[in-house]
């Protein structure tokens, strides 16, 4: 007997320096098995991890078990199988001879492997338990008190330490995610300084009060806040171009809601994407207010987009906008900054294909690029 507290005694020591070192949970469990297993001298051992949206509980690490049994096989987690019955009793489960047991149905993977008594206590820490400990002799064997108190003390070592290994993943990944942020948020930083440097360079002030010039240049910083707003909002760092172009158009629809109709597929542009394609929605409506369809009562415009499936994941966004019932537009002698940053700027930033026509009927832009995965 005290030869059999000194090994349990010598295994929650030794468990208790490997847990402190380790840092994987498979790892974790399978040495966990293994020391169990030679302090109670039963070949049989192991972790069963609880599911709780599944109702299962799997056989996550053990010891001495046939190939395809440790990771695949699945029991309930009902008080119908041993160790459900002590996870919903939230107490060890001590059966010292099976054939004799009538509280439960007995695993056909414990009967495949000779299990004639078994000891089941919850692994249960602070929070949910994460599931059952179990000892599966193949001979009848009358656990003792000590036995159960060794396996309790050992349970709830491995709950702490399992609950140690996930908050230092946790704190792993979040660094990891913070890094990615800052890198990520410098970045977009950069692009949109630039972005901002061209605005200001660009946006003309011949023929323009100082006031004039100050006004064009904020509505397009606006245009830019807008779209960059609704990135931010997104969890996913993603912005829906139906959403973006309500958000941008909204002001020009204020007196007449059907002045602008918009119609197009959901999909997820990334920040840059989201960036121009809302700078070039705010440049059309703009032109459109001061020269074209929506300077008028009764003008219109139309804007849509389809998707097309291309090699791969990837889709490619071609949008349309079109404008009718304005007066009568002509192609300027000139391009002014509005004109080059829909036909080039736009279209080198998304690396896509963007086009102006000044037809009769009004003012008709296309803009084509591939969204980003």
């Amino acid at each position: 007997m005290q030869d059999q507290l000194k090994l349990q005694r010598a295994a929650l020591a030794d468990f208790g320096l490997f847990a402190f070192r380790c840092d994987d949970v498979d790892e974790l469990l399978h040495r966990a098995t293994e020391l169990v297993s030679e302090a109670l001298d039963v070949p049989l051992v192991k972790v069963l991890e609880h599911w709780p949206d599944r109702g299962e509980m799997l056989i996550r690490a053990g010891v001495n078990w046939q190939p395809g049994v440790v990771g695949h096989e699945t029991f309930g987690d009902d008080v119908r199988s041993p160790g459900g019955y002590a996870l919903r009793c939230d107490e060890p489960v001590v059966s010292p001879d099976l054939d004799v047991e009538n509280r439960f149905e007995m695993p056909e993977v414990l009967r495949r492997h000779g299990v004639r008594s078994m000891v089941n206590v919850v692994i249960a820490g602070e929070g949910p338990a994460y599931g059952v400990l179990e000892v599966d002799a193949q001979q009848p064997r009358g656990f003792t008190e000590d036995d159960v108190a060794f396996l309790r003390s050992y349970a709830n070592l491995l709950a702490a330490a399992i609950e140690r290994v996930r908050v230092h993943e946790e704190l792993r990944r979040s660094a990891r995610e913070q890094g990615i942020l800052a890198r990520e948020l410098g970045h977009r930083v950069r692009n949109l300084l630039s972005l901002v440097r061209a605005l200001a360079s660009r946006t003309s002030a011949q023929g323009r009060t100082a006031e004039e010039f100050r006004t064009a240049f904020i509505d397009r910083l606006q245009a830019l806040s807008t779209a960059e707003s609704l990135v931010f909002e997104s969890n996913r760092e993603r912005t829906d171009p139906l959403v973006l172009a309500e958000e941008v158009l909204a002001p020009h629809r204020q007196e007449d809601a059907g002045s602008i109709s918009i119609e197009g597929s959901s999909v997820d542009l990334s920040a840059r994407q989201a960036r121009m394609f809302g700078l070039a929605l705010h440049e059309l409506a703009t032109n459109a207010a001061k020269y074209g369809a929506l300077s008028v009562a009764g003008g219109k415009v139309s804007l849509g987009w389809d998707l097309e499936a291309q090699k791969g994941a990837r889709k490619r966004l071609s949008m349309t906008w079109q404008e009718s019932d304005g007066p009568e537009i002509t192609p300027p002698q000139l391009k002014g900054f509005g004109t080059r940053l829909l036909e080039d700027v736009v279209a080198r930033e998304l690396n896509g294909e963007a086009k102006l026509a000044y037809r009769a009927q009004g003012l008709n832009y296309t803009l084509s690029f591939t969204v980003d995965g």
